[in-house]
């Protein structure tokens, strides 16, 4: 548009032209201001720039901000124009020149809107993607935390070292990590033969003048356990450790046959 035309109504195929142009916000605030006097009232042109401002606004806002600047308007400006000369001059009526920019600007907004969509998805990839690393991580981190926790339980100065035995052609095998400096408790077993069903096993901490449970438990498949306790206890207090079979859910005071069995140091 010239500046001489900046006050003048627009014709029917002047304001289609710019349809495109307007919804993506591209036109001077004269410009628009004229095309919208149009659309008023021309339902053609109202429903045409509905559809492409349904394209434009879920673009994003860097693609849709601002208008063109001139020189990139005037190069968009002229590729439409030559082409829509190339279509008057094989006896297409004039009005196909303003449906062709139209039409271009609508195939514009398609395809920016197109590209948006496969941007987004691509960050929403790469966003989840570093989520599940994230949770990798935390994860590996828990695990390393967790083995030098039971690392520092069962090595140092202030960890002594019970071994519990018991009889038979093939008898289980345990031993206790007492880490004094910290009250924790940590037994390794083997060979134990799974309890008859209703039954546990429990840990017991031996004193001179009581038992005190410190876990119930069960082996694994391959007769193995572990089993983690924390109760402070004076380093002369301990006599003994033993492991019995007792009812399901452990029982205050033992009840049953001593599975295992080692004295305190």
């Amino acid at each position: 548009m010239s500046d001489a035309s900046i006050n003048a109504p627009l014709s029917h195929d002047a304001a289609y032209a710019e349809l495109g142009s307007l919804a993506l916000g591209a036109l001077s605030a004269d410009d628009a201001r004229l095309v919208r006097a149009h659309v008023a009232d021309c339902s053609i042109c109202a429903t045409k720039l509905e559809e492409m401002e349904r394209v434009a606004v879920v673009m994003p806002s860097r693609t849709r901000a601002g208008v063109l600047s001139p020189a990139r308007s005037a190069a968009i400006r002229s590729r439409l124009v030559a082409r829509a000369g190339e279509s008057r001059g094989v006896g297409k009526p004039a009005r196909n020149y303003s449906r062709l920019l139209a039409i271009a600007a609508g195939v514009l907004l398609i395809a920016l809107g197109v590209g948006y969509y496969r941007e987004n998805a691509a960050r929403r990839q790469l966003v989840a993607s570093a989520a599940r690393r994230d949770s990798v991580i935390a994860a590996l981190d828990a695990i390393v935390r967790e083995r030098d926790a039971e690392l520092a339980a069962v090595t140092g100065p202030s960890v002594s070292v019970v071994d519990l035995s018991s009889t038979g052609i093939h008898p289980p095998t345990a031993r206790m990590f007492w880490d004094k400096a910290t009250n924790r408790w940590t037994l390794f077993a083997h060979g134990l033969a799974a309890p008859k069903p209703g039954r546990t096993y429990e840990l017991w901490l031996v004193t001179a003048d009581k038992k005190i449970p410190a876990g119930i438990f069960k082996p694994a498949e391959d007769g193995s356990a572990v089993v983690r306790a924390t109760y402070a206890l004076q380093p002369g207090d301990l006599k003994a450790i033993a492991i019995t079979e007792e009812p399901e859910g452990g029982v205050p005071a033992p009840t049953g046959a001593v599975i295992l069995a080692g004295t305190g140091s």
